[in-house]
Formats: C-alpha cells, structure tokens, sequence
C-alpha cells in the first residue's frame, strides 16, 4: 500500500508556498517586478493555448488509431460508456453544485478591487511596436486552427487509422504523441510555478488575494462530498444494493485509491487498479477496459472542474451559465476529456481553452482554477481512481449484455443442425 511522499507533492507545496509568500510579503515587491512575472505568465498562457490544437490532435490521434480492427466494437463500447459516464457527472456536478453554491456566502471578489497589473509591453513600448511584439509573442500566425477542429479531427482521423492499421502512420501518431507529453512533462509542467505566480501577484495587487483561498475551503468539502456520496453510489448500484458485495467491492478498490492520492497520477494506480477490478468483475475480458479508460473516465475531474468553475464565476461577478450556455459547455467539456494527459494539473491545462470559451473565463480565473486544481489534486486523483472501479463492474455488465450475447447469437446461428 502506498505511502504519501513529500517528493510526490512538490508541485502543490510550491503554489502553497508561493501563496503564502505572496499574502506576507507582496507589498514589498515593486510593481515593475510584479508586472514583469505577470507578463511571463501572459506570454506562458499564450503559448499553451497556440499549441494546444497540435497536442489535443495528436493525443487522440494516436490513442485511437493505436486500436486494433477487432477490438473497435470493444473500444466503441467503452468509448460510449466513457462519455455518457463523463456527462452525467458533469452535468450532477453542475447543478448539484450550482443549488449548494446558492446556500453558501460566496465573497465578491470584484468589488472595491484595485488596479490590475499591466505586462510590460503595454507599459514601455509604442502603440505599433506593441502590436509587432503581440502578434510575434502569442504566436498568432499559428493560430489557424480551432480546438474544436483539432478535437473532432483528432477523432475522426484516429478511428480511420484504427479501421486501416497502417503502419506508417501508426509510427507517425506515436511520435505526434510522445511530443505532445513530452512538451507537457518537460516544458509547461516545469514552468506551471512560474505560469501561476505572476497572477497570483496579480491578485494581490489588486486585493483579492487575501480573501480568496478561505471561501474555497467549503468549496472543496462540497466536491468531495458530492464526488465521493455519488461514487460510492455507483458501487452500490453495480452491486444490486448487497451490503457485502457492496463493501467487498469498495475494499478491492481501495489500495489504487490511495495510490492515486499519494501520486496524483491515475496511471501509478493502474497496476492495483486492474488487480482490483478482476477481484470485483467475471469476466477477465473486461478488465481491457480500466488501462482503456483511465486517464479519459475521471469523475472526479467532472465534479470539481465543474463546480470550482461555477463558484469561481459567482466570486468573481460574473453570472451563473443558463442551461443552454452549460450544456453546450459539458459537451465540450466532455469531448476534451480525450486529449487530458497523464501529469499532474493535466486534468485542466486542456480546459483553459473551454472554459475560457464558453463560460466566459479571464486570465485571472483561469489562474485560480489551474492554482486550486493543482493544490486538490491528490483528491480529484484519487476520486477519478475510485470512480474507475466503478465504471469497470458496469461495464462488465453491458458487455455481457450485448457484445457476449452477440457473439453467443452468432455461433448458435452458425452451427450444424443435428
């Protein structure tokens, strides 16, 4: 059983200590330092959102044209499953989330605010030298294709290659996709203090630091509580509501959970994970199911992106979605989901461009989430572990019901008469 280590922790004890310096020390720090820091987060923020197209198409590009041609009615299943699961989830967790939120004292985090900081380009360089240097630095030559392309074109391409297997390409989506992590685990993850602090110091400047942090401590215990209560729901339901079988199956869980805590990657609890799930499940089959699923099926991911983010808007004056308006959010919200990577704090680097797209996110909520993601991770991980466990026994019962039950049709069908 797993140990928490203080080295697997390092990231979110670095954003609680840039917090703390940042309430006890940021008047000291001059406002030229403060913009400067915040200007690299701008230009960090630039950067992930010009490249994130690229990676989200190769990610899922290559993870569904890794398929193979005979395991698509498997994979299409759980794919199905996947995004039905993560609706649902995120659909509770909004508006679970959106009748607890209007019982809570949520602090206005707009009001009597001072003035922000301004990036340095916009301080010391002249109207048309400053639009050179903008188009340079966001990069936006490259910005010619949409997330939203990339995703459905991710698809699309990935199922293609699965139904054709070609080898050439299949080489080419796994060097598309060793970039992708590769610029995540060894560039922007590395950065992600850096990217945080200059809009921490932001806040601060502006008055809202001090505040901020406390009002989102019930927050959390409402995520929890949603996340976890609904979970262990789940486990009930796939057990027919046996006590027994209902513990026995929670219990055989447990180990990857608390393995997912301690790392804050569901991909160290895979091993245990899949141990777990053919201790809980009768067909060895569907154990196929759990590396397939794990890093795409992540309530926990559904419940506290979805409620950080409408207690985020609410903070920060900004009026809560219509129906409409998060609907179409969790479609995309849903669809992302299968480009996360597997890094800590990647469950919400490839919904900076969602939220901000369709919930109407600032640079300055988008910096409190990615700050409140990472520091809760251990939670959330662990969350999307269990709910995985979860996921598996159901699947086990619809691939009974439908794929094995076909196949047993198939045979019947075919065999000699006596």
């Amino acid at each position: 059983m797993s140990s928490l280590k203080l080295s697997e922790l390092k990231l979110p004890l670095i954003l609680v200590t840039e917090i703390i310096l940042c309430l006890a020390f940021g008047d000291l720090i001059p406002t030229t330092v403060k913009a400067g820091f915040y200007s690299l987060s701008i230009f960090l923020k630039e950067m992930l959102v010009t490249l994130l197209p690229f990676i989200i198409f190769s990610i899922i590009f290559h993870s569904l044209g890794s398929l193979s041609k005979g395991a698509l009615s498997f994979a299409a299943l759980a794919f199905s499953l996947v995004v039905f699961s993560n609706f649902i989830s995120t659909s509770l967790g909004g508006f679970a989330g959106s009748y607890f939120l209007s019982l809570m004292d949520i602090a206005q985090h707009t009001n009597n605010a001072a003035e922000p900081l301004i990036p340095l380009w916009e301080r010391f360089l002249e109207p048309e030298t400053l639009q050179a240097v903008t188009n340079f630095w966001t990069l936006k030559a490259l910005k010619f294709v949409s997330n939203d392309m990339a995703l459905f074109s991710g698809i699309g391409a990935g199922l293609l290659l699965a139904f054709t297997g070609h080898k050439a390409t299949q080489k080419i989506s796994q060097k598309m996709n060793s970039y992708a992590f590769a610029f995540f685990r060894k560039i922007f993850i590395p950065l992600i203090p850096l990217f945080i602090l200059g809009y921490i110091l932001n806040m601060e400047h502006s008055g809202i630091l001090s505040s901020i942090f406390q009002d989102y401590l019930a927050i959390v215990a409402v995520i929890v509580v949603l996340a976890y209560t609904y979970i262990i729901f789940l486990y009930g339901l796939a057990a027919t509501f046996s006590f027994s079988k209902w513990r026995r199956s929670i219990q055989n869980i447990f180990p990857a959970m608390l393995t997912g805590f301690s790392t804050m990657s569901s991909a160290s609890a895979l091993p245990l994970l899949i141990e777990g799930v053919r201790q809980n499940t009768h067909n060895k089959a569907t154990t196929g199911v759990v590396p397939l699923s794990i890093n795409i099926h992540l309530i926990g991911d559904c419940f506290g992106i979805s409620i950080l983010a409408l207690a985020i808007m609410v903070s920060f004056g900004h009026p809560l979605p219509t129906l409409q308006e998060y609907l179409i959010f969790t479609v995309f919200f849903v669809l992302a989901k299968f480009a996360v990577a597997a890094v800590p704090g990647g469950g919400i680097l490839v919904m900076i461009p969602i939220l901000e797209k369709y919930l109407g996110f600032t640079a300055e909520m988008l910096s409190l989430i990615t700050a409140l993601y990472i520091l809760f991770d251990p939670i959330v991980t662990s969350a999307n572990v269990f709910g995985n466990g979860a996921f598996a026994q159901f699947f086990e019962k619809v691939y009974n019901a439908f794929i094995v039950r076909q196949k047993k049709s198939q045979t019947s069908s075919i065999a000699p008469k006596l």
